[in-house]
C-alpha cells in the first residue's frame, strides 16, 4: 500500500504528494480540493501509471469540455470516464448538450457560477 502515490492539490496547502495510506490519514475535513488547471487529485498505480484523474473547482467535481473524473485501467487502452458541473453527474450526452447551449449565448447572458464559467468558456 506504500507504494501507492496520492498528488493532491488543495487552496491552502498547494500541491501535496502523498502515498495512499498518508492520504487516507491525512485530515482533510478542513481542506478545499482546488485547481483551475488540471487535475485537484491523481492517484497512481504502484508502476507509476495514472489509475484516475479528479478535477475539483471549490472543493465540487467540475471540468468544462471533458470529463472531471477519468479511470485509466493498466492496459492502458480503456478508459471510464464521468461528466460533472458543479459537482452534478450528467450523462455523456447531457453535458454536452448544455456545454453547447451555454457557449451559444451571448457572454453577457451566460451564468457565473463560482467563475468557474467565465474562466472556461
Amino acid at each position: 500500500m506504500k507504494n501507492i502515490q496520492v498528488t493532491v492539490y488543495t487552496k491552502e496547502h498547494g500541491c501535496l504528494d502523498l502515498t495512499l495510506e498518508e492520504y487516507n490519514n491525512f485530515d482533510f475535513d478542513k481542506v478545499i480540493y482546488h485547481r483551475t488547471d488540471g487535475p485537484a487529485v491523481v492517484y497512481y498505480y504502484a508502476n507509476g501509471s495514472i489509475e484516475s484523474e479528479h478535477y475539483f473547482i471549490n472543493n465540487q467535481r467540475h471540468r468544462i469540455d471533458y470529463p472531471a473524473l477519468i479511470y485509466h485501467y493498466l492496459d492502458e487502452r480503456s478508459l471510464r470516464e464521468y461528466y460533472y458541473l458543479d459537482h452534478k453527474p450528467y450523462t455523456k450526452e447531457d453535458y454536452y448538450n448544455l456545454i453547447n447551449k451555454m457557449k451559444a449565448l451571448p457572454k453577457s447572458l451566460r451564468l457565473t457560477h463560482k467563475e468557474q464559467w467565465v474562466r472556461e468558456l
